[in-house]
């Protein structure tokens, strides 16, 4: 017998026959049920059915929810930190104010998802779908700082970085290549080896550009457009003029 229980009162939400915690979770959401304020944290619901759950405000934190089906899932509010929901679908799941400190999201279906509100600090997005998905209020302060940070000794080459974001040419992926990620696309406009910029992709402003894939721009890409707007605001704060057109660029840099 698997019981459910509530996250602050330890009331039974769901009590099920069965010998596994997904299996119970699954019933409960196939009958209806809702899992709201429910105590989850750490458990297993790989590949779980989970579509159109009501989970809003349960302590997910540490789950392993990697392959979960939670397509139109109510998960506002939910305690989702370092939870592995790596190639989850989330499509059109509504996370607004969802606590995302240090998710697994690669990989994951995340287009039309409501992030509102959300904290993503650290969230791996790599490989994530984000189209047309919500990031208004979202929580990536500490995300913006680290960009700062960067190009705070990369004056120079911010309109370079500017023109790739533009142009669809950056690759968060790579460090090297005609499209490269963050620090790739410093390095290539400096004529460096990006090696010598000391690459950390655990640092919160190179996990955020994970999730920017060549051809993103700002019409096409949630992540592209806010960070084109970071840009802008560093920019406009340290006086540094931004290019007006578009360029083209190649391996040996930009083309006019």
């Amino acid at each position: 017998m698997i019981e459910i229980l509530n996250k602050v009162t330890g009331a039974v939400l769901y009590r099920a026959d069965v010998t596994t915690v997904v299996a119970a979770v699954e019933a409960a959401v196939k009958a209806g049920v809702s899992l709201s304020w429910a105590r989850l944290a750490g458990v297993n619901l790989k590949d779980a059915y989970l579509a159109g759950a009501n989970l809003a405000g349960a302590n997910l934190a540490m789950a392993y929810l990697a392959g979960a089906n939670l397509a139109g899932a109510d998960l506002a509010g939910a305690n989702l930190k370092g939870a592995n929901l790596a190639e989850a679908n989330l499509k059109d799941a509504y996370l607004a104010g969802a606590y995302l400190e240090g998710a697994n999201l690669a990989g994951a279906n995340l287009a039309g998802a409501d992030l509102a509100g959300a904290d993503l600090e650290g969230a791996n997005l790599a490989g994530a779908d984000l189209a047309g998905a919500n990031f208004a209020e979202a929580n990536l302060d500490k995300t913006r700082e680290d960009f700062y940070a960067i190009l705070s000794s990369a004056h120079a080459e911010i309109p370079a970085l500017w023109k790739a974001l533009l142009d669809g040419k950056v690759d968060g992926s790579a460090y090297e290549g005609e499209c490269a990620c963050l620090v790739g696309t410093i390095a290539k406009a400096r004529g460096a080896d990006y090696r010598a910029m000391s690459p950390n992709s655990t640092r919160s402003a190179e996990r955020w550009f994970f999730a920017i894939r060549r051809g993103d721009t700002p019409d096409n890409s949630a992540v592209s457009r806010l960070t084109v707007e970071w840009l802008r605001e560093y920019a406009e704060r340290e006086s540094i003029a931004l290019p007006s057109r578009r360029v083209v660029w190649s391996d040996a840099g930009p083309v006019s």
